[in-house]
């Protein structure tokens, strides 16, 4: 700020979004199913009990690919496809990203979503398809 404004620095304010609350945020997931589906079976697939209507908005179109990690990492990791809990045909999280999990990883295991930031609470709908707000907990 300094070189470019020199000692006339004007009054700043920045919005704590995910550049500065990244870090700050996580979501736990449960895994509702896991499948194969497609011709011949040939993709994974993963449902969890939270979808882009449940918090996760912004992996429309894959925008934001959240690290991930799970409660079965270290086992072997297979191209899978995650999707959330709704009937709505939109609510495939992650289709051509190339996410890898666990071959093991099956209903009740856990997915997390890292650097989940400031927005993901706010972004959930309240009933979507039957489903509650997203639960806070703060540390």
């Amino acid at each position: 700020m300094n070189r470019h404004f020199g000692n006339r620095l004007p009054a700043i304010m920045a919005e704590p979004g995910r550049c500065l609350s990244a870090t700050a945020g996580m979501v736990r997931s449960e895994v509702v199913l896991a499948t194969r589906r497609g011709q011949g079976g040939d993709r994974r697939w993963v449902y969890l009990d939270i979808g882009k209507f449940g918090g996760l908005a912004e992996t429309i179109d894959e925008a934001i690919l959240y690290p991930l990690r799970t409660g079965r990492d270290g086992g072997t990791p297979v191209p899978t496809v995650l999707a959330g809990p709704t009937c709505d045909g939109a609510d495939v999280l992650y289709r051509d990203a190339d996410y890898r999990l666990p071959v093991d990883l099956n209903a009740g295991d856990w997915v997390d979503f890292l650097y989940a930031g400031a927005y993901t609470a706010s972004y959930a709908s309240v009933g979507f398809n039957g489903f509650g707000p997203l639960k806070e907990y703060y540390i």
